[in-house]
């Protein structure tokens, strides 16, 4: 079983991951032409913007029977490559497996099951991009890929990982989470902030990911939970003005 991990980045020197044991491809992007090419490692740069472009790139370009969605700010854990083959190999029908991201104090990153269990619409909106492990050949077959629109540098500033993850459920996919810890990130201590950008993006994601579905209820739910979170800084008329827009945005 290979894995590759997909490293999305910008303008760094390719030094930077010369030093990382494992098979990597690394995309950056505002960086046209340059490129290497060695045993386990790629880097390729294209002359663009937007998180979810350089992520297609990567799975445009990946090589190996597992991909593992990564940024260039992360640590990875002692032995996470053995872990995620050994999840792979005791669900053989899982097309994709999430994981686990702790601190560098070894905390969890943030709150997880302390079971495995097959995602849900409901789960995926708990998973980041960089918890995520997929079957190459199953992304490909399904034809899965990340919502140009959607995440940084694009017009809707996140949801991306739930729209894919969401669009790979419609194609019957199989998608689990498994309680091992693969990466280590810092602990943000800013937290979400829930301001015109977020419900904007937010109603954008529902419509995206329920237009015509039987789903549209559960979408419309998780924007009510969100509106009335403390770090909210709109008031309710606000809040749902902005997830009209990005309703009618899409």
């Amino acid at each position: 079983m290979d894995f590759q991990v997909l490293i999305s980045t910008m303008n760094p020197d390719p030094k930077a991951f010369s030093s990382l044991s494992f098979n990597r491809l690394v995309i950056s992007q505002n960086q046209r032409g340059l490129k290497v090419e060695e045993k386990g490692f790629r880097f390729l740069s294209f002359d663009e913007k937007g998180l979810s472009k350089s992520r297609n790139r990567g799975l445009e370009a990946a090589e190996g029977d597992i991909i593992i969605i990564a940024d260039d700010d992360l640590e990875y854990c002692e032995g996470f490559q053995a872990k995620i083959k050994n999840a792979f190999i005791q669900n053989p029908d899982a097309d994709g497996i999430t994981f686990r991201v702790i601190t560098p104090k070894g905390e969890a990153y943030k709150s997880y099951s302390e079971k495995s269990f097959k995602h849900n619409r409901k789960s995926i909106y708990n998973v980041s991009s960089v918890e995520m492990a997929f079957r190459l050949k199953s992304i490909r077959k399904h034809r899965i890929i990340f919502d140009n629109d959607f995440g940084l540098g694009a017009k809707f500033k996140s949801g991306e990982e739930t729209i894919f993850l969401n669009d790979a459920l419609d194609k019957g996919m199989n998608i689990y989470f498994v309680p091992e810890d693969i990466v280590i990130h810092p602990l943000e201590s800013s937290g979400k902030v829930l301001d015109q950008d977020f419900f904007f993006s937010k109603g954008a994601l529902i419509k995206r990911m329920y237009k015509g579905s039987a789903y549209m209820g559960l979408g419309i739910l998780f924007l009510i939970k969100q509106i009335f979170k403390s770090q909210n800084r709109l008031t309710l008329a606000a809040s749902i003005k902005a997830i009209q827009r990005g309703f009618q945005a899409v």
